[in-house]
């Protein structure tokens, strides 16, 4: 892929999850963060995997805020990032097989986002909602739950449709298509 397409997709990527995280407010958890981290890792590289999560979230927390655990929350997508550049390695040629295993992995994306964040939640917790103890531990989980269910709702969906639309979008042959419009308009006016 050339640097230009490059570009065009990660800013692409940071516009969706940008948009998806402050704008399009479809639920709790609900968001294509982890789709565009995903995408930007197995499509675009290993810097644009760690770098499109960073500016979506740092451009996003400027809107909507965030807590004292945005490291927890921002090291988890670095770490989904990195799962991503590492599925391009394991590329099957088959797109059946493909899109479960990226299904797949928006799943594994999804409960480590979880872990990972719900025990920030617990160990920075500045709030007092629980104590430090296994049990303080295991509220913070199920106190996340719910939360958990609707970003793992929102993966299921997004990350393999997302997966496709660009598979789908980049092997069009841009030259031809270009082309073809310019005629398509010439004929019509």
């Amino acid at each position: 892929m050339t640097k230009k397409k490059k570009l065009i997709l990660s800013g692409v990527l940071i516009l969706l999850g940008l948009l998806f995280r402050t704008f399009f407010h479809i639920g709790d958890n609900i968001e294509f963060v982890t789709s565009s981290t995903l995408l930007a890792g197995s499509f675009l590289g290993l810097s644009y995997s760690l770098l499109v999560p960073l500016l979506i979230l740092i451009l996003s927390d400027l809107f909507i805020g965030n807590t004292n655990i945005f490291l927890f929350t921002w090291s988890a997508y670095l770490i989904i990032g990195v799962m991503g550049f590492y599925l391009q390695k394991f590329n099957l040629k088959k797109s059946k097989s493909r899109v479960l295993r990226i299904t797949g992995l928006g799943v594994m994306a999804t409960l480590w986002f979880y872990l990972w964040t719900n025990f920030g939640v617990w160990f920075l917790d500045s709030w007092g909602m629980y104590p430090r103890t296994l049990a303080g531990l295991t509220d913070a989980y199920l106190m996340g739950l719910p939360f958990l269910k609707y970003q793992l709702i929102g993966n299921l969906v997004l990350v393999p449709l997302s997966f496709i639309i660009t598979e789908f979008s980049l092997s069009i042959n841009t030259n031809f298509v270009l082309k073809w419009l310019k005629t398509k308009t010439k004929a019509n006016i």
